[in-house]
């Protein structure tokens, strides 16, 4: 079983500009709204890959109500924890000529100690050995990392592994505290923060990646844009070429590729297989408009497009 976490979901509002000229009046050639936050992206790009994940974490408002009724509706099932105030709203704006985008990120309505218990004792019910626990996103306000390490160490006691895709100080929070998920998943700005070291080719993602390893999690997956990823796991390195595609918008590129990579781990229980079926979703993402996220006939066919090579473990990437 696969039960992702969304501590602070959001309705994107998208809207599309020929050029962004900063203080200067845009004029918007496209809008949409779709549901979103890291946990409900990874969800859905599970879904759409044929895997059946639980949707949960908190709702706010008439929007967390949206949220919930859209899932439901896509057939993805849900257990949100409901808080006073409302859902956040995100605004994405893209620029068409440069294929850029800029987000303003609301932090959320706040959410108080007693949500959070409530939260773990649902979850503690629902976990089960072998299964995954995906913590992917943001914390709403008061903003207090406890709560992921909290469910990490519920995890580990029930024998569900974890993955984590936050912001850096959100790891190092965590990761200060003790908790060790089964899978850190970051970028490679997010990881050059976690480290305190200059990262700015594969060579040295890799030795960050390394060290997070000798911190005590086990793989540690770093994406690196349109050059792919380099994932440091128990069956050894990777580094991961992704599948070559005209790029429309990469919002949602790393939640797809977050999904993708569970998928396949659960799926096949192989590293090299997740890592193309992720490096397909993501590129995959790349080819739709605005928020919107992979279709699982496209990320198929996209596999075997996506190159994963091993790295000697003594060796650079090159």
């Amino acid at each position: 079983m696969i039960i992702t976490v969304a501590l602070n979901p959001a309705l994107d509002q998208t809207v599309e500009v020929e050029h962004l000229a900063p203080a200067d009046t845009n004029r918007v050639l496209d809008m949409r709204f779709d549901i979103g936050g890291k946990g409900i992206n990874v969800a859905r790009v599970l879904k759409t890959l044929g895997f059946e994940a639980l949707a949960t974490g908190f709702a706010a408002g008439a929007r967390g109500r949206q949220i919930i009724e859209q899932l439901e509706d896509s057939g993805i099932g849900c257990d949100f924890i409901y808080v006073p105030g409302e859902t956040r709203t995100n605004i994405t704006i893209l620029d068409r000529a440069t294929h850029t985008h800029t987000q303003l990120a609301l932090p959320g309505p706040e959410v108080g100690p007693e949500a959070g218990a409530q939260l773990r004792d649902r979850l503690r019910r629902r976990v089960r050995e072998g299964g995954w626990l995906v913590l992917a996103g943001s914390i709403p306000p008061p903003g207090d990392p406890a709560i992921y390490t909290d469910l990490i160490r519920m995890a580990d006691e029930h024998g569900t592994q974890t993955a984590l895709d936050a912001d850096g100080p959100i790891v190092k929070a965590v990761l200060d505290a003790g908790a060790h998920p089964t899978l850190l998943k970051i970028n490679d700005h997010e990881l050059a923060r976690l480290t305190r070291q200059t990262i700015e080719d594969e060579d040295e993602a890799l030795q960050a990646a390394r060290l997070v390893r000798e911190w005590g999690v086990p793989n540690v997956v770093v994406t690196l844009g349109s050059d792919g990823a380099i994932a440091v796991t128990a069956d050894g390195d990777f580094i991961v070429r992704p599948p070559y595609v005209d790029v429309v918008s990469a919002v949602g590129a790393g939640d797809a590729f977050t999904g993708g990579l569970i998928c396949g781990l659960m799926r096949e229980h192989d590293w090299a297989y997740a890592l193309a079926l992720a490096a397909a979703a993501g590129s995959a993402t790349c080819q739709t408009p605005g928020t919107v996220l992979c279709e699982g006939v496209d990320v198929i066919g996209l596999v075997a497009k996506a190159v994963v090579e091993r790295i000697p473990m003594s060796a650079a990437t090159r």
